[in-house]
């Protein structure tokens, strides 16, 4: 990681796309801020998926981390796959409704 200042350190490889970034932030390589918030002297480490979230003051978040990456059905008793993916796991019928 760079040397920090007010104005936030984005690794060249990282994609940040319509996020507001705080002052003496960092963002890791490869890794991916859509659509969020990351506050002062808060950051992301190596491979991160950050979307649609926001994200406070004096935040580490280690590499590899995703927050957000998709939709999960909250309004059912369980948010595992094999609710909307229950082909995969011999249970019927995908939920294609689902992914619309």
């Amino acid at each position: 990681m760079s040397t920090l200042s007010e104005k936030p350190a984005i690794n060249p490889s990282a994609l940040v796309e319509n996020s507001n970034l705080g002052k003496w932030t960092a963002i890791g390589a490869h890794s991916l801020v859509c659509e969020s918030e990351l506050g002062d002297y808060s950051y992301l480490g190596d491979r991160c998926d950050i979307i649609h979230a926001s994200i406070g003051k004096f935040t580490s978040i280690a590499n590899q981390v995703r927050i957000n990456p998709g939709n999960h059905p909250t309004w059912q008793a369980s948010q595992h796959h094999f609710t909307y993916r229950a082909a995969r796991y011999g249970l019927g019928e995908d939920d294609h409704g689902f992914f619309n």
